[in-house]
This record gives C-alpha cells, sequence and structure tokens, in this order.
C-alpha cells in the first residue's frame, strides 16, 4: 500500500518565512526537551535522602496540645501515628523531615490534628482526595538536599456544624447507621502494645436472626470499623451489610454473623504483623491470634447463636488485615477453616510474607478467597511494575493453594487500587465463595 504524502500549506508558507522556522525549531526544541525532563522525574519517595513536608494552617487552629499529623498509607493510616507528627515553625506553619519510606508505593496522605475527627476537608467541609507528592527532577538534589513540598490546609472537619457529634464508631451511644441489625460488643484487651485496650466491635446479623431460634457461621472481619460504616478521612467502607442482605434474600449464600474487629490505632501492624515489615511494629500476631480464641470468640458465642468449629468459622482482612487472617488460618486450622484475603502487603520487607506464604511447608486453609487489585501500588506510570509483582503474587499464591488441596478462588480487580472502595466491590465474590448455597 502507497502512503499518499499529505499537502502542509503552512509548511510553504514557512519556507518563505526563515525566521519562523527557526522560531518552530526552537519551540519543538524546548518541547522536547520539556518531555525529556518530565520522563526523568521521579518520586520523591525514591531518594534515598528523604524529603521535607510543610503545610500552612491559615485559621491557626492547630496548636501544642493539638498539633498537626500526617495520616498517610505509610503510617498504617494512623491518623495521630507519633512518627508523623508535624513540628511548629516560628513563620506559623508547620513542617516534618521525612527519611525515605520504607514501605512500598507512593505515599498518600491527609494532615489531621491526631484523629480523623479532625482530618482536613475542603471549603465545603466535603471530605477531599488522598494527597500525594509531585514527582521531582532527581539532578536538582544531587548534593543530598531534600526537597520540599509545601501545602495548606483550607478547613478542619471539626470545624463544621455539629461536627463534635460526628464519632462514628468509637462513638457508643449513637445509633449505628447500617442495612439490618448490627450490636456493638464491648471487646477487653489485644496483642503487644494493644493489651490494655477496649474496643467495641461491631456484630451484624443475618435477615431473619431474631425470629429463626437457629445458630449461624461467622465471618471474622479485620479493620472491622470500615466494614459497615465510613469512617471520617477514609475513602469509603465495605458495605459488607448491603451486600451480605442482597445475597441471603436472594437465596445466593447461607445466612452468616459477620463481626467487625476494630483495629487498635496505632498498634494495628503490631496485632496483624507477625514479622517486622515496617520499622517500629513489636511484632505480636501469635498473641493476636491467641486473644481472638480466648476472649473474641468466646464472648461471640456467649452473645450471639453462633456455630463453632472450624467449619463454620472464618477469617478476613485486607492490606495487613488480610495478611493476618491467612497467617492465622494456617496456624490454627482448628480455629478457622476459612479465610478471605484482599490485597495483602506480600511484598514489604523484600516480600518476607510472600515466601512465607508460598513456601512448599505452608499450611493453607481449606477456603481461600484472594483479591487483588490491578493497580494496588497506585495509578502513576511508575507504579505498573509493582502493580504487575503485586498481580502475579497473588496469582503464585492462588496456584500454591490449589496445589495443596484448597478450594481456591482468586478475582483481579481491573483499575482497582489499594482500598475500601476496591474491597467492598470485590466482597460479593468472596463470601460467594465462602458461603454459596451451590458450593
Amino acid at each position: 500500500m502507497t502512503r499518499l504524502a499529505r499537502s502542509h500549506p503552512e509548511i510553504d508558507m514557512l519556507t518563505a518565512r526563515p525566521n519562523a522556522v527557526i522560531l518552530l525549531v526552537a519551540a519543538l526544541f524546548s518541547v522536547v526537551s520539556g518531555v525529556a525532563r518530565a520522563q526523568d522525574e521521579v518520586q520523591p519517595e525514591t531518594l534515598p535522602q528523604g524529603f521535607i513536608v510543610v503545610v500552612d494552617d491559615p485559621a491557626r487552629v492547630a496548636s501544642e496540645s493539638q498539633p498537626i499529623y500526617i495520616g498517610t498509607n505509610h503510617g498504617n493510616w494512623h491518623p495521630g501515628n507519633p512518627e508523623f507528627k508535624m513540628s511548629p515553625r516560628s513563620d506559623g506553619k508547620w513542617q516534618i523531615i521525612l527519611d525515605q519510606p520504607t514501605q512500598p508505593g507512593r505515599m498518600q496522605f491527609k494532615f489531621t490534628r491526631g484523629s480523623w475527627e479532625t482530618v482536613e476537608v475542603d471549603n465545603k467541609g466535603e471530605q477531599i482526595e488522598n494527597r500525594v507528592l509531585p514527582k521531582v527532577d532527581p539532578s536538582k538534589y544531587d548534593d543530598g538536599s531534600r526537597p520540599i513540598f509545601e501545602f495548606s490546609v483550607v478547613k478542619w472537619d471539626d470545624q463544621k456544624p455539629g461536627a463534635v457529634q460526628q464519632r462514628g464508631v468509637e462513638d457508643t451511644t449513637s445509633a449505628l447507621e447500617v442495612t439490618g441489625t448490627a450490636k456493638r460488643l464491648q471487646l477487653v484487651g489485644g496483642a503487644g502494645r494493644a493489651r490494655g485496650m477496649v474496643r467495641d466491635a461491631i456484630v451484624w446479623l443475618p435477615p431473619g436472626y431474631e425470629s429463626s431460634g437457629i445458630d449461624y457461621p461467622v465471618l471474622y472481619l479485620m479493620d472491622g470499623q470500615n466494614v459497615f460504616i465510613q469512617q471520617p478521612g477514609t475513602p469509603g467502607e465495605w458495605h459488607a451489610d448491603e451486600t451480605a442482605t442482597k445475597l441471603i434474600k436472594a437465596g445466593e449464600i447461607e445466612p452468616m454473623i459477620i463481626v467487625g474487629i476494630p483495629h487498635s490505632g496505632f498498634s494495628r501492624a503490631d496485632e496483624y504483623l507477625p514479622a517486622e515489615l515496617i520499622d517500629g511494629v513489636q511484632p505480636s500476631a501469635d498473641e493476636f491470634i491467641g486473644w481472638l480464641e480466648h476472649t473474641v470468640m468466646p464472648r461471640v458465642e456467649r452473645a450471639f447463636r453462633a456455630k463453632t468449629g472450624p467449619e463454620s468459622t472464618s477469617i478476613g482482612g485486607a492490606s495487613f488485615g488480610g495478611i493476618i487472617s491467612l497467617y492465622a488460618a494456617s496456624k490454627r486450622p482448628d480455629l478457622f477453616g476459612a479465610a478471605i484475603v484482599e490485597s495483602p502487603s506480600v511484598l514489604s520487607r523484600n516480600g518476607y510474607m510472600m515466601s512465607l506464604f508460598a513456601g512448599d511447608s505452608f499450611n493453607w486453609p481449606k477456603v481461600v478467597y484472594l483479591g487483588v487489585g490491578s493497580q494496588e501500588a497506585g495509578t502513576a506510570d511508575d507504579a505498573r511494575q509493582l502493580n504487575e509483582r503485586y498481580v502475579k503474587a497473588i496469582e503464585l499464591l492462588a496456584e500454591k493453594a490449589s496445589q495443596a488441596g484448597s478450594r481456591v478462588a482468586i478475582l483481579i480487580g481491573e483499575g482497582h487500587v489499594h482500598n475500601e472502595p476496591a474491597w467492598a466491590e470485590r466482597f460479593s465474590e468472596a463470601i460467594k465463595h465462602l458461603y454459596g448455597r451451590s458450593n
């Protein structure tokens, strides 16, 4: 096939105007140079010297008693993590110097004053998207200096009318806004630095529970504060109540009790991790499993008509919650017969958990669901390789589980990132795999 060259009268015109040609070439060179520079830019998280974050609080609401923190995925989304506490400056702004992150992926964050009730919002009092750091030209920091990123908080969540009453799951007096029936159940204790904690689990009861008189299987979900209710400062919730209600009423799954166990805040990683996957963690996963066995499960079984035994007891979670769920089901097959494992952080610390889970001696639960998004590490171009690694890791785990004789399902969410809306969208397939009528 012969391609015919199209006439370009503008070029003919330019041949009579050499100055215009020079200007055009210069402009093209500038564009090409700009593209080249953009391609050379990197995420500041990759710089070995770290970076500096500065934020202005024009309303001057923050104070020494209520300092500004960075709530970030690199700090377990703890809104008051001491490692991300900012320091006041003489000009009224707040600053923090951060070392190069040890966690993979792009840093996402919001500014808080120590809790999600005091997270930053927009002018209308609405939640904002997670912040990210812009790319930088690394050649500008060859001397070891740190890039500085400046932000400004428009308004805080507790500045809007009625904000003091908005306590979400932490408020043990407010009504639970869920689909169906849910009740709070006080739990004492925990693991590691959370041993002395008191927290309220949310126990969701299936349709017909009050009148049936029968016992039900139980699904224990980690990070329970986001299972039924969206907490301030978070991108969403699991919608477990809506999804389970719909599938039960449609006859697609058997009814079950769902217990959402809130994490312990700053000690979340302590309880969920069996190894020091991030700096400063005191791994207490085995102690946490013991707390589930000796405190949580007996408490639930006394308060509700719950079936017992591994064939009727499942555990699930996402991210670090996915790690502890699979780890617990492996360590204690006498307690948990099935596991929902969403977006497990298996690549942290050079893939330590991946080597454990993929090992030939790993004890897979009888039933396991594995979920992952195609964009776990984010949507930026430089996250593509890490995203591919996460997907391949979950595919390998599914293969290992199948070889071990487990009834396994895997779901790769196209375009899904590492957050609650993604886990909510995949939750129906997870519980259908565990509780489907056709299984």
